[in-house]
């Protein structure tokens, strides 16, 4: 019996690892991967809305 669970739990957690891969190197996420590279490089004011001055 407990056999089966660990191989049912393992061919779940596979299928699950298989799933969140393919969503994250999906097509479709490429221009949102995109914009949070170019994040880093972005003026911190910008991003905030703000400025230092005031």
């Amino acid at each position: 019996m407990m056999e089966t669970f660990h191989a049912i739990w393992t061919a779940l957690l596979m299928i699950l690892f298989i799933f969140i891969f393919i969503k994250a190197w999906s097509r479709k996420r490429v221009q949102e991967y995109a914009e949070a590279s170019r994040i880093p490089l972005e003026d911190d004011n910008s991003i905030n809305g703000s400025s230092k001055d005031g």
